[in-house]
């Protein structure tokens, strides 16, 4: 199908998903509230925006596009998407650990799913993925809010990693404090709090980072999950804390009778390898960044009531725009559908 054979007469009614205009939460919302898919201050941040609906973008928000509501508008919902997205594959690791091959089950002529463990790989690099971008989104809708008083932080390019960068500095404020300052203040007291895990949590963030780049960049081929068993002859899948980290660098501490150092293994695995498994872990990330996002979006839902009223932010408007990239590409030569 080209563009061309669709009725594009202006005669015609044109359908859409949404109803621009609502009076009560959609649906997918409060199912994903009540399903506790969703932190509950994402769902009170879109109760506060009144629900996005068309005709109700605050004074700050209004420009006469509706660009910057509704830009707002997509990544609230988007971040919801992404969060449901992450419980499904989390759902989905979780069903596919143990179901691939193993020495013992070929020992005990037990059946395997020859797919499980390829299944539960790419189900965790979307998971990154996913929770990747939901943060990201995040630190867009923080953009839009506090644009001009964060450096670094631009509407239309802003990113979870450059905020980070941010808030792991001191904010100091002297003089008379506005309030997009206070309200920023507070945000980064609870973002600088959050980012930096303590005890077994420390660089939780710089490993999620570490995960999302090169799982996107290189993929598992050169990223290496190694498996171990328990005492029951299960078998659990690990991934590492570091990189770059090559399994055949360490062949040798496989070999049988290695009586100088028989903990070579065990000291190999705790240094170079998260102790949760990737059933755990994953599970643990969601949560960790459901807990970051609830937290930043309780103090997004105040600054959207202390800013409802305040004048439009043109320069944010402005950095969005700049950000406009328009190319020429209208349809491939040949398709093979």
């Amino acid at each position: 199908m080209r563009l061309r054979d669709c009725v594009l007469e202006t005669t015609h009614t044109i359908a859409v998903a949404r109803p621009p205009i609502l009076t009560a939460p959609e649906a997918e919302w409060t199912a994903a509230r009540d399903a506790a898919l969703i932190p509950e201050h994402l769902y009170r941040f879109y109760c506060v925006a009144d629900y996005f609906s068309l005709n109700k973008a605050p004074r700050f928000l209004n420009d006469p596009e509706r660009i910057l509501f509704s830009f707002l508008a997509g990544l609230t919902r988007g971040l919801r998407d992404n969060l449901e997205e992450a419980h499904e594959l989390v759902d989905m690791i979780r069903k596919d650990q143990g179901k691939g091959y193993s020495p013992i089950k070929e020992m005990r002529g037990e059946t395997w799913d020859q797919q499980a463990d390829v299944r539960q790989r790419r189900s965790f690099r979307y998971l990154i993925v996913s929770l990747s971008s939901a943060v990201d989104q995040f630190a867009e809708i923080v953009s839009i809010f506090f644009h001009g008083e964060v450096e670094n932080l631009t509407v239309g390019r802003a990113s979870f990693t450059k905020l980070v960068e941010v808030v792991r500095k001191p904010f100091n404020l002297t003089g008379i404090v506005s309030p997009k300052q206070a309200r920023f203040e507070e945000l980064h007291a609870i973002l600088a709090e959050e980012t930096v895990g303590t005890a077994e949590e420390e660089h939780w963030f710089e490993v999620f980072q570490l995960y999302r780049n090169k799982l996107a960049h290189l993929g598992f081929l050169m990223f290496p999950i190694i498996v171990f068993n328990d005492k029951k002859g299960e078998f659990f899948s690990f991934t590492p804390n570091r990189w770059p980290l090559f399994l055949e660098s360490h062949m040798h501490i496989r070999q049988a009778g290695d009586k100088k150092n028989p903990d070579k293994l065990r000291k190999f695995a705790e240094e170079c390898f998260v102790h949760d498994d990737i059933v755990e872990y994953a599970a643990g990330l969601l949560l960790r960044v459901q807990c970051l996002l609830d937290r930043g979006f309780r103090v997004l839902c105040a600054t959207y009531a202390d800013f409802r009223d305040f004048d439009f932010n043109a320069s944010a408007l402005r950095s969005l725009k700049d950000k406009k990239q328009t190319y020429n590409f209208r349809a491939f030569r040949h398709s093979s559908v």
